[in-house]
């Protein structure tokens, strides 16, 4: 498997170089996922829900 992976002959080298692409690019990330402070995720995580409830919320009392 290896001797194939290094007798290339043209056109595979772009498939070698978007699969080094494709693994550099998810592991740069996880590295900023897993550096990420919990504080911000939590922060992110609610900004779908307050928007709206807020509004729901004042017509609600209104």
């Amino acid at each position: 498997m290896f001797k194939q992976i290094t007798d290339l002959q043209g056109n595979e080298w772009y498939l070698i170089i978007s699969l080094w692409i494709f693994l550099a690019f998810f592991i740069l990330v996880a590295i900023l996922l897993f550096r990420m402070k919990k504080q911000h995720v939590n922060y992110m995580q609610q900004l779908p829900l307050n928007d709206g409830e807020t509004e729901v919320l004042e017509e609600e009392t209104n």
